[in-house]
């Protein structure tokens, strides 16, 4: 494990650790500063995130007729403060999807 003053890694990466230390490095950067609690907005570390599911809207990607392009019940962590969101990544690979098959479908029209 390599150490600095504010960032913490894995010189040969995850695998040749156990859980249990990987689990003792993430406490150690938690209580020196180096990584925020899970449930504290990395953007404005004012407020804490919470996780909601509603509609997503792309304005980037507008139909034809003007509409905003909406993706339904995508889950995400949401800052109550700034209003940053956070998507898994299965929720990114979930809207890239959604974009390309907008994308094709506008193709063969």
């Amino acid at each position: 494990m390599c150490i600095t003053l504010d960032d913490w890694w894995l010189e040969d990466g995850p695998s040749d650790m156990s859980e249990g230390m990987m689990k003792s490095g993430q406490e150690f950067a938690l209580e020196h500063g180096m990584l925020l609690p899970k449930e504290i907005c990395p953007t404005c570390r004012k407020a804490n995130t919470a996780k909601v599911t509603k509609d997503y809207r792309l304005d980037s990607v507008a139909k034809l007729n003007g509409e905003p392009f909406v993706i339904p019940n995508v889950t995400r962590d949401e800052c109550s403060k700034c209003g940053e969101q956070l998507f898994t990544m299965s929720e990114c690979e979930k809207i890239e999807a959604a974009v390309l098959a907008e994308r094709k479908r506008r193709v063969l029209q």
